[in-house]
């Protein structure tokens, strides 16, 4: 059945670590408190690396609802190393992609943009792999989510994955040396050099990490699901030009400020703890968004949630998410009581959850850094609500980086780039 979804702040807040699933193979986890009988079985699958994320929201599901039985597969995050493990966690990504594409597999998916699993999410909504979530969740649209940063999961009105959490990237500056200055650059290329220029310095120490999310940095995406065509701007392939130029000089006599930085990337939290530092140094430190390059803000969705088209547990599938997004999971306390596990850093995509989670983030429970913590938090808050794009990036980011910073360089970027064209030609008809 449907379910009305209460004001929320972000489950992908939750905490704490699955104690008992294997980190390097798929897994399952079986409640055991449970019983035998003839119990429904949903099947969640969850990224290695943020399946510290889900444990509460999983445990306290499994609590409320007993009649759901409820089994946990770790998708194993492949990082190439030329091992036996990594031979072995790849064909057990080929065979769970099997299953899914013969309608089977997991209902439900919880991934984030290292997934190998299902690596390109627009794609999969086009080939049909997802179920519309507006058949499962009431009321989408009417929710205090960001709505700009929802609509990256939509394809042809049918919401087919829900982002989670995202990130933004920008420059963090020192307010003093910022002064009244504001960049009016529209293009990440410019905005980068107008920026460093203000400042007088010559490079940023995180400089090279844009790599990593060079086409995220832009509203426009590379690959145009629905015309079916590749599309690489020649100011994305100016700031490639920019980066390229910048990968080979070091970072140690960069300044600490102003540095290249991501407000809720998933696996960094540089930002957040020179925030938490600024506090006692009295350093009051400015975040300047990226330009999208359409007069805007670009969001990168980083963590999403699916659910399997044919799932035969289709309702129990939204009944989870709405209770994975949920004031009953994390309520106003932020992160209060996470303990030692790995902090999410994403920005949440529900907007009542930004400024509890972010006041968390920077305070860490010091009491007297409470009042600017909530301060900062408000602020970024606000640049959130500048968001005028939002991407699923991290299928175009990898292969962006694969083709322009992971060769020997005997090719120009542009030359680089046309490759990549080429060879993505048919990538639409496979």
């Amino acid at each position: 059945m449907k379910k009305k979804l209460a004001l929320i702040l972000a489950g992908l807040l939750c905490i704490g670590s699955f104690t008992s699933c294997a980190p390097s193979s798929p897994s399952s986890e079986k409640d055991a408190a449970k019983g035998a009988g003839n119990q429904s079985e949903m099947v969640i699958a969850v990224s290695e690396n943020q399946k510290e994320f889900y444990q509460v929201v999983i445990s306290q599901y499994r609590k409320l609802h007993p009649e759901t039985d409820i089994t946990v597969e770790i998708i194993p995050w492949i990082d190439n190393t030329p091992t036996e493990k990594t031979e072995k966690n790849k064909k057990a990504i080929k065979d769970m992609q099997v299953q899914i594409m013969a309608g089977k597999g997991p209902d439900v998916f919880l991934l984030d943009e290292s997934d190998s699993l299902l690596p390109d999410m627009v794609k999969s909504s086009y080939n049909g792999v997802f179920l519309d979530l507006n058949t499962v969740i009431d009321g989408i649209k009417s929710l205090p989510l960001n709505q700009t940063v929802v609509k990256a999961g939509e394809v042809d009105g049918k919401q087919y994955f829900l982002p989670l959490g995202y990130r933004l990237a920008g420059i963090a500056v020192a307010d003093d040396t910022l002064g009244d200055f504001q960049p009016s650059s529209g293009q990440p290329d410019k905005f980068l050099k107008e920026v460093a220029a203000h400042a007088g310095v010559e490079s940023f120490r995180n400089e090279s990490l844009m790599k990593w999310y060079l086409p995220g940095l832009f509203g426009t995406p590379v690959l145009d699901y629905e015309e079916k065509s590749v599309t690489v701007s020649k100011e994305l392939q100016d700031m490639a030009e920019l980066l390229e130029e910048g990968l080979g000089i070091t970072d140690e006599n960069a300044p600490e400020l102003p540095d290249i930085m991501t407000v809720g990337d998933s696996d960094d939290d540089s930002f957040a703890m020179l925030v938490e530092g600024s506090f006692a140094s009295g350093t009051d430190i400015k975040f300047l968004p990226f330009p999208n390059g359409e007069g805007g803000i670009n969001a990168q969705v980083s963590i999403f949630a699916a659910v399997r088209a044919n799932s035969a547990h289709a309702s129990e599938a939204g009944e989870f998410l709405a209770f994975l997004l949920s004031d009953e999971m994390q309520g106003s306390t932020g992160w209060e009581g996470f303990g030692n596990g790995k902090m999410p850093s994403v920005v949440p995509v529900n907007n009542n959850a930004v400024v509890p989670a972010l006041q968390y983030k920077f305070a860490l429970g010091a009491e007297e850094y409470q009042e600017d913590a909530a301060k900062k938090a408000e602020e970024l808050f606000q640049l959130t609500q500048q968001v005028t794009t939002a991407r699923f990036c991290g299928y175009e980011n990898s292969l962006v980086r694969r083709a322009v910073f992971m060769t020997d360089g005997s090719q120009s970027v542009e030359e680089r780039l046309e490759d990549l064209k080429n060879e993505l030609r048919f990538y639409f008809d496979e």
